[in-house]
């Protein structure tokens, strides 16, 4: 161990937060604004993902933890409602695992270049361009394998990896090794080929 944490974002909307089955609900409903993710105040009172408020924990204990998110660029109110949720769910100070490391960014891969882990449940807004080994950074796609969600086996596949990182392993090879089962976990679907909701 080096005593540097490898570093994991975390996207919220669909990893941290049940954004998606909330928006698709409002699309079919009649509102005065093009789309429903720029409804003002849709993503304050979302409910958080099953098994993430335990898990963000056992993590920050292995990683120094990041989140990385987009917000609609015609809904000011998403960013700050982005914050407060946080606040809200892992505390306003320093004991907040993401205190004062939240990056919102319509392009997240900006920031792969710093290195480190990216959940995401989508490919786009950048986040196809962190499986990049030079860097390294990397994508784990959240729900792409049924078995890699907070309420499955996704924690301690994470643990798993950092504690290769730990031992010296870069994070490509961390997470090889991390992945050498009898049935492997799926990574990441095509970077190309992913159908968005019909609104989006």
């Amino acid at each position: 161990m080096t005593g540097t944490k490898p570093k994991l974002f975390l996207d919220m909307d669909n990893v941290m937060v049940n954004t998606l089955p909330v928006l698709n609900e409002l699309a079919r409903l009649p509102f005065t604004k093009p789309k429903p993710d720029q409804i003002t105040g849709v993503f304050r009172d979302l409910a958080p993902l099953p098994g993430i408020l335990t898990s963000v924990p056992k993590l920050a204990e292995h990683y120094e933890m990041y989140v990385l998110s987009t917000a609609p660029w015609d809904n000011p109110s998403a960013w700050q409602d982005k914050l407060a949720w946080l606040q809200q769910y892992f505390g306003a100070g320093a004991e907040n695992p993401f205190y004062k490391r939240v990056i919102i960014a319509h392009d997240k891969g900006l920031v792969h270049r710093t290195g480190g882990l990216l959940v995401d449940d989508r490919p786009y807004h950048g986040a196809s361009a962190w499986v990049d080994p030079a860097v390294p950074s990397a994508w784990l796609q959240y729900g792409a394998d049924e078995r890699l969600q907070w309420k499955n086996e996704l924690t301690n596949f994470l643990l798993d990896i950092a504690e290769n990182q730990e031992q010296g392993q870069a994070l490509p090879a961390a997470i090889t090794a991390a992945n050498a089962r009898p049935n492997p976990y799926l990574i990441h679907g095509d970077l190309k080929d992913f159908h968005a909701a019909t609104w989006e």
